[in-house]
């Protein structure tokens, strides 16, 4: 379920969405907590989420400029989360950074089905990446 980037032959990519920000933030903590997920790398839109999160592999991103739904976010992807993905990948490349298994984006507002697309079509992005699920908290 949760397979690695040595498995899959690249890099995957979960997204955490919830309904609420508080119930978003403890689940996302207590995922990071899990064995599994010592490897992964969290991508978020908020600044200084390391504290809340509990986890010392975070590194924030500018969001892109909202999509039209069913719009893929290539062009959204220059910037922001694209930057950062590509970023991440070349810092693991240069080996300035530990490896990564994976990368969980912290994604109150985006909406997965676009970054799915875009990870399908964007060639740096989806040669090395490849989209795996998204997680959606639910409130009380």
């Amino acid at each position: 379920m949760f397979e690695t980037s040595r498995q899959l032959g690249r890099i995957p990519v979960i997204a955490v969405r919830g309904e609420t920000a508080p119930e978003h933030t403890a689940w996302l903590r207590q995922f990071l907590q899990l064995p599994l997920l010592q490897g992964s790398v969290v991508l978020t839109p908020a600044l200084n989420r390391e504290a809340e999160l509990g986890y010392d592999r975070v590194q924030a991103f500018v969001p892109a400029r909202a999509a039209s739904e069913g719009d893929c976010l290539c062009c959204g992807m220059n910037s922001g989360l694209g930057d950062a993905l590509r970023s991440l990948f070349l810092r693991v490349l240069a080996k300035r950074t530990e490896p990564l298994d994976r990368v969980v984006i912290d994604a109150l507002t985006l909406d997965p089905a676009q970054l799915a697309l875009t990870l399908k079509h964007a060639p740096f992005l989806g040669q090395r990446y490849v989209y795996q699920m998204t997680v959606t908290v639910k409130g009380a």
